[in-house]
């Protein structure tokens, strides 16, 4: 039944994230306090009135109240968070698209974004911590987690929403995101002309004064011939600049092959990453036979480990391309799916184990964000729809995925299957979610760089004919 619920916000969630960044990219805000901050406001309002009511007994309910009433009042709750997290979300990464046009500015934006990520979860945890593993009158003294510790999470749940409050306050009151022009005021032909001048091209508009009529031949040709000094092969990653010219709607994505790998890629990277932290607790529990504190020891190791490899990411991807940085995130991943099955029963090598996946999913889910930027580029005026679009990706594979898992769960008939079950998904489960991440990764650098070649061909022969017209 959580498995359910958690679907229904996953699929809410999608929905809503793809709404809400199809509506901030045509919002216009005439005050300075700008589209996307609005929008943030929204979500971080609704996520403080509905979030605390997810941790605490229902009004109303008791100890024998049927499972689908409870599941009545709770879903309605978790979809009006879920809707309050995509509004967040969404206008805080389509942030980072309109602060800066550099990439490696944006590499540092979304390591620093996943830094901070990091440190609240190390906080939220060292919580968990010190409420479920110290001597405490919110915590039974049971090594394993009962309804008995309800009021842990309670208390838990109210700490954490109150310095989310605090810290949004010092986002919304610090950051000048400044009045911003909906997407249908902004000129497509600007937005191309920069974008082309910096991959190479030499623009030249006709002067609108003189009658098309009298202007001098050289002024009706678009596209004149490059200088001498100028290189013949370009850059050979324009896929930015040759995106964003032709982006001038946000339906215009569907046409582009390296939007549906990235999304595909962005999918398989928060799988990978939420299933991991979803099937923690169980697997440390019922499969390692661990006290029950370890479920907030154990993942903050992850999040400690992985707020290093944060920090490590943006000086190694100036001499390393994204591409090869998230295939070692990715190796750092199966390594660890690997470790997780072959660790016995009350051991500590799960702290090893742990290393690994900090670090590999804290590398791959910066890298995926750095990437989708990358996919964005200049055409900022849809950026929310780009990631709104690989949100619902994200959600609703998720909602999905752990329903599946939920419904294979053998626990609730054979308690003696539960171990090898949890290890399974640990291991088997993430590690082919990662597996078809690669693959996704290496689909993406192949289109890269066929991408080049066919372009020069097209601009040969529009030269070409271009030549034939002049002679």
């Amino acid at each position: 039944m959580a498995g359910n619920i958690l679907l229904v916000g996953q699929l809410s969630d999608g929905i809503a994230t793809t709404f809400i960044g199809f509506e901030s990219d045509r919002t216009h805000i005439s005050c300075k306090y700008g589209r996307r901050k609005s929008w943030h406001l929204f979500g971080t309002v609704s996520l403080a009135l509905t979030y605390p009511f997810l941790y605490m007994q229902c009004i109303g309910c008791k100890q024998n109240t049927a499972e689908y009433a409870q599941f009545i009042y709770y879903a309605p709750i978790f979809l009006i968070s879920q809707i309050g997290w995509a509004s967040t979300q969404i206008n805080h990464l389509a942030l980072i698209p309109e602060l800066t046009h550099d990439d490696g500015e944006r590499v540092t934006l979304n390591a620093i974004r996943y830094t901070f990520a990091v440190l609240s979860s190390i906080f939220v945890y060292g919580v968990a911590w010190g409420v479920l593993g110290l001597p405490s009158p919110h915590s039974s003294k049971n090594s394993e987690l009962s309804p008995a510790d309800a009021p842990a999470f309670q208390t838990m749940v109210l700490i954490v929403v109150g310095t989310g409050i605090l810290f949004s306050s010092i986002f919304h009151l610090g950051l000048k995101e400044g009045p911003s022009r909906p997407h249908s005021f902004i000129e497509p032909e600007d937005s191309c002309r920069e974008n082309c001048e910096s991959n190479g091209q030499v623009v030249s508009l006709p002067d609108e004064n003189i009658p098309l009529i009298q202007r001098p031949k050289e002024n009706t040709q678009l596209i004149q011939r490059p200088k001498e000094n100028t290189p013949i092969i370009q850059n050979t990653a324009p896929e930015i600049t040759t995106i964003a010219c032709s982006i001038n709607h946000w339906y215009d994505w569907f046409k582009k092959p390296m939007f549906y790998q990235t999304a595909m890629l962005y999918s398989c990277t928060r799988l990978v990453v939420n299933l991991s932290q979803v099937y923690m607790p169980m697997y440390l529990t019922d499969t390692l036979k661990l006290h029950k504190q370890y479920i907030a020891v154990v993942p903050l190791v992850v999040y400690l480990s992985g707020f290093l490899a944060a920090v490590l990411v943006r000086p190694v991807t100036s001499f390393i391309s994204q591409e090869v940085v998230y295939f070692f995130g990715g190796l750092l991943v199966l390594g660890a799916c690997i470790w997780a099955y072959f660790i016995p029963t009350h051991s500590f090598m799960v702290f090893g184990m742990a290393v690994f996946l900090g670090m590999g999913t804290s590398i791959i889910l910066v890298m995926s964000l750095s990437m989708t930027a990358k996919l964005i580029g200049k055409a900022t005026t849809t950026g929310a729809f780009v990631y709104g679009a690989m949100s619902i990706t994200d959600k609703v594979s998720n909602g999905v995925v752990i329903v599946i898992i939920q419904n294979l769960n053998p626990c609730l008939r054979e308690c003696n299957k539960c171990a090898g079950f949890f290890r399974g998904v640990m291991s088997y489960v993430i590690g082919a979610i990662m597996i078809l991440a690669l693959i996704s990764l290496f689909t993406t650098t192949f289109t890269n760089k066929i991408k080049p070649s066919s372009q020069i061909e097209n601009k040969q022969q529009h030269k070409g004919s271009d030549d034939q017209q002049s002679e």
